[in-house]
């Protein structure tokens, strides 16, 4: 895992008496810095942070990205640092779907040989205060998915994820499957707010998600009036966050049709009411649910979303079954569905999150139709391996704990590595994997990272 040294990562409070001096020794670049601004753009998350410069930006609604500020030490110049700056907002930017990053640097520095050398373009040169202002844009591709980005759904505590995450490190494995991470407060005790935010501040999670809870009025656990009033709060006090999921009224196999629309119609007008309250740090953020049956409620959505000027949105009506309805099944008739929600989403420009797709085997469901998210989350890592099951590339779970048939002797485990072609720090040893939780959990992480990448 590379390290704060070496990758820009978001600035925190502790980072700010050195930016603000750095900044102040570069003056006759930048003018005068106020501390208050840089104050407020790291608590929003506007500072990508290197330890000898800086770069300060803002996502606008219309989806272009301004640069305010980047600074780099002098005796640091020509090391790569400003370039590891503008490439990490660049990055940054795509995820969000910024579609052209700006900028403005005074006529006279050699600093615009750089962002000429970085890709811009100078369209325009206009009047400054002091001097001339060339105004530098780069227009940003959209991102094409050949493969999902992984997002952790974590459900523990605290003291939990630490030993997890600490027996992650003791594996070698130099992927971070927590770089980006989905949690719901609702579900969660306190400690596992405090955890990932500690490690977001520390550079190992890059982006934290909170799921809005809509799970627990589908299992008859909270009531809906009651999760609105738990969110307004809860995002509100909480906005360091990276994604913020919309609430939403979800859909089961067992509801008719008049009741999937009208679940539709509430999802819609809840989520604006609810955008609208809400400050722009969440409004930039917003993940918005999509839900319905037909593509017309499909567009509908996706219409409703792009006016608020959303650009990501998460798509899991998939059929449920189950008790409770908690178990999501990959149905012929929502896949056809998911279909309808990648094409006119890509025609907004928006990016698309699959929720609770399962494990391997689900996916790869979806990737033999050619249905590839930009981001897709599970649990079943977590929720298998607590249950005494593994499971590898491309596989259905086994039960490992007992020995139920060939693959759960050791022979029987060492053929299907081979045949999956996986090897891991968690699975070398069958009595571990048996008797260890962790091993387990661990083990279906590295399988599940393998499974995204062939």
């Amino acid at each position: 895992m590379e390290s704060r040294e070496t990758r820009p990562v978001f600035a925190t409070c502790q980072d700010l008496p050195r930016i603000k001096a750095l900044a102040d020794r570069h003056r006759q670049e930048l003018g005068f810095v106020n501390r208050a601004t840089l104050e407020s753009a790291v608590g929003s998350g506007e500072i990508l942070n290197l330890p000898h410069g800086f770069l300060h930006f803002h996502h606008r609604r219309d989806k272009i990205s301004t640069l305010y500020h980047l600074c780099v030490a002098r005796e640091c110049r020509r090391q790569g640092v400003g370039r590891a700056l503008v490439k990490a907002w660049e990055s940054h930017s795509q995820q969000y779907g910024i579609r052209l990053l700006r900028l403005k640097c005074p006529l006279d520095l050699e600093a615009n040989g750089f962002y000429s050398r970085l890709g811009f373009h100078r369209a325009n040169i206009e009047p400054g205060k002091h001097r001339p202002l060339v105004v530098w844009e780069k227009k940003l591709k959209e991102i094409s998915p050949s493969h999902p980005q992984f997002v952790a759904a974590l459900s523990a505590g605290g003291p939990d994820l630490k030993r997890l995450f600490d027996l992650w490190d003791e594996g070698g494995d130099p992927r971070n499957p927590f770089e980006r991470v989905l949690t719901s407060p609702l579900a969660c005790p306190l400690s596992t707010n405090v955890y990932l935010r500690q490690e977001k501040e520390r550079g190992r999670i890059q982006q934290v998600w909170f799921d809005c809870g809509a799970y627990q009025v589908q299992q008859g656990k909270r009531k809906y009036e009651d999760l609105l009033v738990f969110l307004d709060r809860f995002y509100g006090e909480n906005q360091w966050a990276d994604g913020y999921i919309l609430p939403d009224l979800v859909p089961l196999s067992t509801d008719s049709d008049a009741i999937v629309e009208y679940k539709v119609r509430e999802t819609l007008y809840h989520c604006s009411k609810f955008f609208e309250r809400m400050p722009a740090y969440i409004q930039e953020r917003a993940i918005a649910p999509v839900h319905g049956r037909t593509p017309e409620q499909i567009d509908r959505c996706l219409e409703t979303y792009a006016r608020m000027g959303i650009t990501r949105v998460g798509f899991g009506s998939w059929g449920t079954s189950g008790p409770n309805n908690s178990i999501n099944m990959l149905s012929q008739t929502s896949l056809a569905i998911f279909a309808v929600v990648l094409n006119l989403a890509r025609e907004q420009r928006m990016k698309v999150h699959c929720f609770g797709i399962g494990g391997p085997s689900s996916y790869k469901r979806l990737q033999d139709r050619q249905l590839i998210p930009h981001t897709l989350d599970s649990t079943t890592w977590w929720k298998a391996g607590g249950f005494g099951s593994i499971f590898f590339p491309n596989t259905a779970q086994i039960q490992i704990t007992k020995r139920r048939g060939i693959e759960t002797t050791k022979l029987g485990l060492e053929n299907l590595k081979i045949r999956t072609n996986h090897s891991c720090y968690f699975c070398q040893d069958i009595s571990k994997i048996r008797k260890v939780r962790n091993y387990r959990i661990a083990h279906n992480l590295v399988a599940w990272l393998d499974t995204l990448e062939n």
